[in-house]
């Protein structure tokens, strides 16, 4: 009994390579493994660092799945795989503004069938006058909705480009009719061998009470949209165009002052010259707005438009402004300097003379000749063509 308890005893269970091995006797003694064999480094040469180790990533577990990627979802029937789209129904050559007036207005003897190539139900329809009207009103109907097709089964060709158009044209021909007929109905019952009728009476009241409420509506939206234009004339009464040139005057001048600054005496006598200008031109529309009329407005609008813009050319860099800074390059610089002057006093002096007319409630006349402008214009023309022809460039633009 003691021997058997032992041998129980000394029973043990053995995990070997995933398998359970049931021994009822001491297991066979361990026969110990060579070690693995060492890896020896071959020699380096001296100062030489290790290759570094690439750690191998670890053989997967059983319980890690690999993921697959989810299905995707078949290609519908609108497009493939490269995004080409499906065709539309094909479009014959019938047309379909000529089907559809074929069916309206001769739709009872089959013209429209006859010509969609229709030929035996056409002749049926021929002899029945449109299917007694019942066939003819089918067809203008399924014309009209774009669901007829001709012989070979194709759709009519225009459908998509006119339906709504005559969606409009049918909307407008029958919503007059009806608008007629009601107009009509409404006379008839206004109206009787005696005269007007109770009703005639009430439909003449509304009728006259609808026009003087469109006459208010009218003359309140007119004021309300007159207040802001003349605010705004009140607050600026130089007109847009003017004011865009005056406010370039005023951005020529600070170039001036810097000339002026640098002791150019010349530049500052034009900077007196431009404030003079710009507050006299200020001045002449404000009076014009405040006594003048709409026309005479406009003709010193158009007038001190084109003077203006002549003189700020004149100013800019493109001519004045280089003579100040490159007298060398121009010949008579100071009798340039003097003509530009002259012009700028002409006009200042046209201005406070349309001034004096405006106070005492003439015309406006326009008298100044500005040939003093004009003919440093054609100086710088000519200071052109003799600069191209020596850079060879060849013709300059010509002389204006």
């Amino acid at each position: 009994m003691w021997a058997t308890a032992g041998r129980i005893a000394r029973t043990r269970h053995i995990l070997e390579e995933g398998e359970v091995v049931l021994s009822s006797d001491f297991p066979p003694p361990r026969v110990p493994q060579p070690p693995p064999p060492q890896f020896r480094e071959p020699p380096r040469p001296h100062g030489q660092q290790p290759p570094p180790q690439v750690r191998q990533p670890p053989p997967p577990q059983a319980w890690q799945r690999v993921q697959s990627p989810p299905p995707q979802a078949p290609p519908s029937n609108a497009s493939t795989s490269q995004g080409v789209t499906a065709q539309p129904i094909p479009e014959g050559s019938k047309s379909y503004i000529v089907t559809l007036l074929l069916s309206y207005f001769l739709g009872f003897f089959g013209a429209d069938r006859f010509y969609l190539g229709k030929t035996q139900s056409a002749l049926v329809k021929l002899f029945t006058l449109g299917g007694f009207g019942y066939w003819w009103l089918i067809d203008l109907l399924i014309t009209l909705f774009g669901g007829q097709h001709d012989a070979t089964g194709l759709r009519l060709s225009g459908y998509d480009r006119y339906k709504k158009t005559v969606w409009i044209v049918l909307g407008a021909v029958y919503g007059g009719a009806l608008a007629l007929g009601l107009v009509a109905t409404a006379a008839y019952a206004s109206f009787d061998s005696s005269g007007p009728t109770t009703f005639g009476w009430a439909l003449i009241a509304i009728i006259v009470a609808g026009i003087i409420a469109a006459g208010a509506i009218w003359y309140l939206r007119r004021r309300v949209r007159a207040r802001p234009a003349k605010a705004k004339r009140g607050s600026d009464p130089v007109p847009p165009r003017v004011r865009v040139l005056l406010e370039r005057l005023t951005e020529v001048r600070t170039m001036y002052v810097a000339h002026a600054a640098s002791g150019t005496d010349a530049a500052a006598t034009i900077v007196r010259q431009m404030d003079a200008l710009s507050a006299d031109t200020g001045e002449l529309f404000s009076r014009l707005a405040a006594k003048a009329d709409r026309a005479q407005r406009a003709r010193a609008e158009l007038e001190y438009e084109d003077k203006l813009g002549k003189i700020v050319g004149a100013l800019d860099r493109g001519y004045l402004l280089d003579v100040l800074a490159n007298p060398r390059l121009w010949d008579e610089p100071d009798q340039r300097i003097r003509n530009m002057q002259a012009a700028i006093d002409a006009v200042d002096a046209q201005v406070l003379d349309n001034v004096r007319q405006v106070n005492a409630h003439k015309g406006i006349v326009f008298t100044v000749a500005i040939d003093g402008l004009i003919g440093p214009r054609k100086a710088m023309d000519d200071w052109q063509r003799d600069f191209d022809r020596a850079a060879g460039n060849g013709e300059s633009p010509p002389r204006r």
